[in-house]
């Protein structure tokens, strides 16, 4: 069996299981309100980003989860996607299941050069951040894992439909405005919260994201299918230990029918 091990369990988060499941369920905020189809959550250690991403992803509520998960390749600049060549990924929770075969599905329609190549995976933390929080939610989850370097937001939302079936959700990782003083990173972040809340193309232009891309491919989405984005948490990391000389942003937004 192939498996993709974590790379940051014990500097992004607890490596301990027991520490690990503690904190990610006090993060947590369940909501058994509308779920929505997808989300924007970020992508930081769980001490600065944390409780956002824990409000924005305990929207999707607790039953088997089907995730198409989006992020932005820190490390390793290729062009296109990359789902690696894995089976399972593992985080201190247990093993994650792969959807190899729509995986498969989607290579004999696209021909990428990139796509199970496993280096975009290897030290990546966008997507790995946000498994803890979705296994707490399922047990049984079920990912199609994005990892893009360079590509246009038209064409990885073109990818993103094909993996969106009636029961599948998305959640695109990205954080915000990075190492601002709070007072400017706030005022950039809501050009986000704007661009992405109420569509204004201008303030949109003016936001600051690692994930501009994947939030772009987003509202492209939501525009086709009519869904309705909303901010669901915001912060920064000034919350975390005060300073507010170089702050990173962090937005939760959850797109509804």
């Amino acid at each position: 069996m192939k498996v993709r091990k974590p790379a940051v369990a014990g500097s992004f988060y607890p490596k301990d299981p027991e520490t690990l499941k503690s904190l990610v369920d006090k993060l947590l905020e369940k909501n058994t309100t509308e779920e929505p189809v997808g989300v924007i959550s970020p992508h930081a250690g769980y001490i600065y980003s944390g409780k956002v991403a824990g409000k924005v992803l305990g929207l999707l509520g607790g039953k088997e989860l089907r995730v198409l998960l989006v992020g932005p390749s820190h490390f390793v600049d290729f062009e296109g996607i990359s789902f690696g060549d894995y089976q399972v990924f593992e985080t201190p929770l247990g093993k994650v299941k792969v959807d190899r075969e729509r995986i498969e599905e989607f290579l004999r329609l696209y021909r990428l050069p990139h796509a199970l190549d496993n280096r975009p995976h290897m030290w990546e933390h966008s997507l790995e951040v946000q498994l803890p929080f979705l296994q707490r939610l399922s047990p049984n989850l079920t990912i199609v894992p994005i990892v893009y370097g360079r590509i246009d937001p038209e064409t990885l939302a073109e990818f993103m439909e094909f993996f969106l079936e009636d029961d599948t959700h998305f959640v695109v990782s990205s954080d915000l405005s990075h190492y601002y003083p709070e007072e400017i990173a706030r005022w950039i972040d809501e050009h986000c919260h704007r661009g992405i809340v109420e569509g204004d193309r201008e303030s949109l232009k003016r936001c600051e994201a690692c994930g501009k891309v994947g939030i772009l491919a987003s509202l492209i989405i939501a525009q086709r299918r009519k869904l309705k984005p909303k901010l669901i948490a915001y912060d920064t990391s000034a919350s975390a230990f005060g300073d507010k000389k170089a702050v990173v942003g962090y937005g939760g937004y959850a797109f509804f029918q």
